[in-house]
């Protein structure tokens, strides 16, 4: 009888190392090229703010250099005191109409039965928004825009120029802007709440 041997064949070792050799090696250049990419990037930013850096500083170099040569350069016209006295008057007369605007806004939010603490940026916004009708009708613009169409139907024109110098009108123009953009935004919200409860299973 004939015994026949099996031989068993041991795996390569030194194949196996070849083979992962150049998957460590392909990784390392990756990784080499990633962070050669991340030092590209952070050096052109670098350069990018060293730039920005230098222009600033040269144009406030020239400033400076101007200022000692020329002292008489800040020198205020009365064209510009009078131009910020009107911005500064305006600013304080403005502050009225930002006034009664949020308290037209905090009025609506009331009656639709909502926290007024919760809505702070709509109340601020309503405020914007009478102090933004004012601005147009102290202007006269928005009047000069409206006058003909009041005019077709009966309202003088001495009626609208007189209206921007009664404050109780300006003010319920005010109160009227505030409510009427806290209602718009209170109804598109209710609407928006009311089709996404519709559109849940």
């Amino acid at each position: 009888m004939t015994i026949e041997n099996k031989v068993t064949e041991m795996p390569n070792i030194e194949s196996q190392k070849n083979e992962t050799e150049p998957e460590s090696s392909k990784s390392e250049t990756e990784r080499f090229h990633f962070d050669q990419d991340k030092y590209d990037a952070r050096q052109k930013e670098l350069r990018k703010s060293m730039y920005l850096a230098f222009t600033f500083i040269f144009a406030l170099s020239i400033l400076m250099f101007a200022s000692l040569r020329n002292p008489g350069i800040y020198e205020i016209d009365k064209e510009t005191f009078i131009l910020i006295n009107q911005a500064f008057n305006a600013i304080v007369l403005l502050v009225i109409p930002f006034f009664l605007g949020s308290l037209g806004a905090i009025a609506r939010i009331l009656m639709a039965g909502v926290k007024a603490g919760q809505h702070g940026v709509l109340v601020v916004s309503s405020g914007l928004m009478a102090m933004f009708s004012w601005v147009g009708i102290k202007s006269g613009v928005l009047l000069a825009i409206v006058a003909p169409h009041l005019e077709k139907q009966g309202v003088s024109s001495t009626v609208t120029m007189q209206t921007e110098s009664n404050f109780y009108t300006m003010a319920l123009v005010a109160i009227a802007v505030g409510m009427f953009s806290s209602n718009l935004y209170i109804f598109i919200n209710q609407r928006v709440e009311q089709l996404s409860a519709v559109k849940k299973p």
